[in-house]
């Protein structure tokens, strides 16, 4: 009975020394793994750190920009020059991938920069990601990639009033033009069925006899595009006022009754004067027809008249906003229920008075 219990005793100091070992064993490889591990460096190198913040807009549609801002810290009061470059990849192949520039591409720590991601109308729509690199002296370090995405949209197109109308005020009766221009987006192009037509969708203020727009287009009766080529058409509006009817200027014979008299004494002056005379008398009827035919137009009368068949457009200054529609139906995308579209303006002033 005495040697069991001196058994189980052993068997227990045993197992103590043994956990304690094992004990032991762990804090020394936990020691020994802490001094083979170097310290790290948060998002640098031991000379910076870079930090770039995500792109905002982090999705952007073709011909879109996005930006991000980059900060360059000091490790160790390092102050010297950093260089910055970024790139772009892509899983897929792409068509005019996004471009990535940096501004300033070098900076001297501690600073800030920006990353800029330009894309173009036919760029790709896909996810893509960018890096920022900055490269000291002696060290070098990457961010960790940044995601940036190109939507895919529908190809459409926007209009611009690309030559304000002129004259910009007109009196009622005249009229005035402009140039409007159809802008494709995302590679937009006018249906093989037919163009775009333009037209002045609403006009401010309401009035009961309203100027009028109307399109003139240089291929016919509209507008075509194709991808990133632009088309312009000419905006015409008129205005109604008075129109002159007739004009009539009546010359009569009145002035000759004035040189009779003349006449009747330089007959009388000739007959009664010799031969030599009567060349000096015929001299001066001469001159009394011509005086008479002199006369004649200070005798006529001048008459015109004008009518308003249409009525007068009031005095006003007038808005016009403008659309255009394609032959699917496709309306210009800078015109929606909440946004109208581009506008243009024209001030109608009171007729010149008619004699």
């Amino acid at each position: 009975m005495l040697r069991s219990e001196k058994s189980e005793s052993r068997v227990k100091s045993t197992a103590g020394h043994g956990g304690f070992a094992v004990v032991c064993l762990l804090a020394a490889s936990i020691v020994l793994a802490s001094a083979l591990t170097p310290p790290a460096v948060a998002q640098g190198t031991s000379e910076f750190t870079l930090q770039a913040n995500s792109f905002s807009p982090d999705a952007v549609a073709p011909s879109g920009v996005s930006s991000s801002l980059i900060q360059v810290g000091s490790v160790n009061g390092f102050s010297g020059t950093v260089n910055l470059s970024c790139q772009v990849t892509s899983q897929q192949a792409a068509t005019d991938p996004p471009v990535c520039t940096v501004s300033p591409a070098s900076v001297t720590v501690p600073a800030s920069a920006t990353a800029t991601v330009t894309t173009k109308s036919t760029t790709s729509t896909q996810p893509y990601s960018i890096t920022i690199t900055g490269t000291g002296p002696t060290t070098t370090y990457t961010t960790p990639s940044l995601p940036l995405t190109v939507l895919a949209v529908s190809p459409q197109f926007t209009l611009s009033v690309t030559s304000a109308v002129a004259p910009s005020s007109v009196p009622a009766g005249t009229g005035a033009q402009g140039v409007v221009t159809v802008n494709p987006v995302y590679g937009y192009v006018t249906p093989t069925s037919g163009g775009i037509t333009l037209a002045c969708a609403s006009i401010t203020p309401l009035v009961t006899i309203a100027p009028v727009c109307t399109f003139t287009y240089s291929n016919g009766k509209s507008l075509q595009v194709s991808g990133t080529t632009a088309s312009s058409a000419t905006l015409t509006i008129g205005t109604f006022g008075p129109i002159t009817t007739g004009a009539h200027n009546s010359r009569n014979a009145f002035g000759l009754w004035f040189s009779l008299p003349l006449l009747g004494l330089v007959g009388f002056g000739a007959a009664a004067s010799g031969k030599r005379s009567r060349r000096a008398w015929g001299v001066l009827a001469l001159f009394v027809i011509c005086g008479a035919f002199i006369l004649i137009p200070g005798c006529a009368t001048s008459t015109t008249s004008t009518t308003t068949p249409n009525g007068i457009t009031p005095a006003n200054t007038y808005t016009f906003t403008i659309v255009g529609v394609d032959s699917n139906g496709v309306v210009s995308s800078n015109s929606s229920t909440t946004t109208a579209g581009p506008t243009v303006s024209l001030t109608v002033t009171a007729p010149p008075k008619t004699p």
